[in-house]
């Protein structure tokens, strides 16, 4: 099975996470890179009303992908406005599957998943599991249970 990690992480936490869980499903990562980084007020007001920020050209054809992970940091209860560019442009999506790895550090992992979901069903995908890891829990090396549970729900796709 072909799997796909695309991710965006700002500070390091995301990044930290989706690197345990590639080594562990040995999968290749794709890196969500903003065109423009904008101030955390002006991110935060894109993720809460939901808004697009350009991103760098990454992998959006998933023809030659089975699975795809998105992870997100949670800014104002919703995922990145960078995460939801990408999700707007990927294109092969029909009947492939997917999972959500959300970090976070206090609340909203819920509503960003939901969010994820709803717009990758949109595009006739079919969504497997998530977890949620916690900023704290990352900075003190306390997220391999999270990380391990999804990877085995992603490998029992096999």
């Amino acid at each position: 099975m072909n799997i796909l990690i695309a991710y965006y992480s700002w500070e390091g936490h995301t990044k930290k996470i989706v690197e345990a869980l590639a080594s562990k499903l040995n999968a290749p990562t794709e890196r969500i890179e903003p065109v423009k980084e904008y101030n955390m007020g002006m991110k935060a007001i894109k993720a809460f009303l939901g808004l697009k920020s350009n991103i760098k050209p990454c992998k959006i054809d998933l023809s030659e992908i089975d699975h795809l992970v998105v992870a997100t940091p949670v800014w104002t209860g919703r995922p990145t406005p960078y995460i939801n560019k990408y999700l707007s442009l990927l294109t092969n999506t029909q009947d492939k599957t997917f999972s959500v790895l959300v970090e976070m550090s206090k609340s909203g992992a819920e509503n960003t998943t939901k969010k994820i979901q709803n717009e990758l069903e949109k595009k006739g995908m079919k969504f497997i599991t998530s977890t949620v890891t916690i900023e704290d829990d990352v900075d003190a090396g306390k997220f391999d249970e999270a990380v391990s549970r999804l990877a085995e729900s992603i490998k029992r796709l096999e």
